[in-house]
């Protein structure tokens, strides 16, 4: 009896999320006239969105506002003082305004890391090797891969407008 009980409770409340979760904002979807597409990720449950370029500037994608033509992002700062005096701080793009974007295509590379190890192991496997060569080869060498793993690849500038890209209204 409980089971059947559930079933109606959430066969009631199904709909209901899904529609809030339509409801919220939308993905940035970009349309080439040949028919390739890209969608860039808008940020989830407060979380921070995928990382763009939009004419030059990096900004991180909080929503898309499809009816009214924004895209609402929030610009990167480099330094910690300007991410704390802008931590809230949203600017509302206009679809017009955009004629260049550039998108990140990969955010972790596992062959830096790989090389990075390979190095680090070659210095540990040494039939000599001491606590020095661990210090000075090993560990430098696997933080240096490990740390260029995670740098991320963005796409090259691409073009709004002249019948090549476009943003997509769904």
């Amino acid at each position: 009896m409980s089971g059947k009980l559930l079933y109606n409770r959430i066969t009631k409340v199904f709909p209901i999320f899904l529609f809030i979760g339509l409801a919220w904002g939308k993905d940035l979807n970009l349309v080439y006239s040949d028919g390739k597409a890209i969608t860039i990720k808008q940020a989830k449950y407060g979380f921070s969105g995928e990382t763009l370029y939009l004419n030059g500037t990096k900004y991180v994608l909080k929503d898309v506002n499809q009816k009214k033509k924004i895209i609402k992002v929030k610009k990167v700062y480099r330094t910690g003082i300007g991410q704390l005096i802008n931590y809230n701080k949203y600017q509302e793009i206009s679809f017009d305004c955009v004629y260049s974007f550039r998108y990140l295509e990969k955010r972790f590379d596992i062959i830096p890391l790989l090389i990075g190890g390979g190095i680090g192991y070659h210095f540990l496997s040494k039939p000599k090797a001491d606590t020095l060569s661990f210090y000075l080869g090993t560990i430098p060498a696997f933080s240096l891969g490990l740390g260029l793993s995670f740098l991320p690849k963005f796409s090259e500038e691409l073009i709004v407008g002249d019948g090549a890209w476009s943003i997509e209204v769904k």
